[in-house]
């Protein structure tokens, strides 16, 4: 079963009801605030509702208490993934529009060191690209953009690794014809 949520059954419903105040005693032990982290928490607790409801094998090995416990940690864990990976690039480029001169353009007018043109081609290849991969390969794309390595992608994402790496292969193929 894939740790995707899904909508749940009546009995599930109503074991998250009667064990809601594992969130708070999750929150609460972890010392994160209950504002800031509840709807966090919230997730990863059913989802573990919803794998212990339909995994047998974890209901013979483990209370509730202990799964839903893992999978909020996923969950505050993947949250915090996500937020110091979006730390890693700057999110706007710095541009100086206070060139005078036609002779000062290059000096000015560039992003990154590169001519303006030049990354305007760079992104015209990039919109191609993007609109010739599935759902999961622009998601992939656009997060390997932001700066998230592999791992996080894959976590994020919630697909296995091997899923993943298959992708990225056929978005390097992908990249590969837009080149040639």
């Amino acid at each position: 079963m894939e740790n995707n949520l899904q909508p749940l059954t009546e009995i599930e419903k109503r074991q998250a009801e009667k064990n809601h105040g594992l969130v708070y005693s999750f929150l609460h032990r972890h010392g994160y605030s209950i504002e800031e982290f509840y709807n966090i928490a919230i997730f990863g607790y059913l989802k573990g509702i919803q794998t212990y409801s339909r995994r047998e094998d974890l209901r013979k090995k483990y209370q509730l208490a202990f799964i839903c416990e893992q999978y909020m940690r996923a969950e505050v864990g993947n949250h915090f993934r996500m937020e110091n990976s979006k730390k890693r690039k700057p999110e706007e480029k710095i541009v100086s529009l206070d060139a005078d001169y036609a002779e000062m353009k290059n000096l000015y007018n560039c992003i990154g060191g590169k001519n303006i043109e030049v990354e305007i081609l760079e992104q015209e290849a990039i919109d191609e690209l993007m609109e010739n991969l599935s759902g999961v390969q622009r998601k992939i794309t656009e997060m390997k953009m932001e700066g998230y390595n592999n791992k996080e992608i894959y976590l994020i994402l919630e697909i296995k690794p091997s899923t993943y790496y298959k992708e990225l292969q056929r978005i390097k193929s992908a990249l590969g014809k837009l080149v040639d």
